[in-house]
């Protein structure tokens, strides 16, 4: 490839593929790649934990493009994610209430699975936490990023936004104190957040009007693209 090397190794980190229309995309390695498809601009991401395709814009209807068009999913190498491992970390929240705690569910290439590991905390308080990153295997990654929000709601701050720069779930708990916590979660690839529903969130209404029991709404965390991301 001729031209400027600097953008040379800007197209090889991260290459820009139109969807064909009658194939397939060809399989990548781990990395990042831009999707032009029929129905959008996608950004597709792939990690030892992680499998992504994400629309990151709209295009319009005219002209319409010759490509293909592109499914948005999310597929997690260890399967779903285990929802005892949160409650694990909302549990050792509670019991450092009312400061933040910070943690991770950390993913092992070797094993497949997912592992719960609570920060040591260098300065704690209700308004935030510094901590100290725990040492990883080589075959270690952090896959889910997260902290609470002590007895506050759960949200996601302007330093949340400036530490969910990299590629990981990021997920945050609030309202510790009541039997029920509020908690907010999103797919954070390179300051582009996809928000996640979870079995926190509050019981939607039914075409009758009344509010869904825990196992129908749970039902609606599941699915993502026909994948689950939720293992209860």
């Amino acid at each position: 490839m001729r031209g400027d090397p600097r953008d040379n190794a800007l197209q090889s980190t991260c290459p820009v593929v139109a969807a064909p229309r009658y194939g397939s995309l060809p399989d990548m390695q781990n990395g990042q790649r831009v999707v032009i498809a029929a129905n959008g601009v996608f950004v597709q991401v792939k990690l030892d934990w992680l499998d992504c395709m994400l629309r990151i814009a709209e295009l319009p209807a005219a002209p319409p493009l010759p490509y293909g068009t592109v499914k948005t999913r999310i597929a997690f190498a260890f399967g779903a994610i285990p929802v005892c491992l949160l409650e694990a970390f909302v549990a050792a929240g509670r019991m450092r209430l009312p400061n933040e705690i910070a943690g991770g569910l950390i993913y092992s290439r070797r094993s497949g699975t997912l592992r719960l590991q609570v920060y040591d905390a260098l300065q704690a308080s209700p308004d935030g936490i510094a901590f100290r990153m725990p040492p990883l295997d080589e075959d270690e990654s952090i896959a889910i990023d997260l902290h609470t929000h002590g007895r506050s709601r759960a949200f996601w701050s302007p330093i949340d936004n400036g530490d969910d720069r990299g590629i990981k779930v990021a997920g945050v708990f609030g309202h510790l104190h009541r039997d029920k916590p509020s908690a907010a979660f999103r797919l954070a690839v390179n300051g582009f957040y996809q928000p996640l529903r979870h079995p926190w969130e509050e019981s939607e209404p039914t075409s009758d009007g009344l509010a869904a029991g825990p196992r129908r709404s749970i039902l609606n965390w599941l699915d993502w693209e026909g994948g689950q991301i939720w293992n209860m």
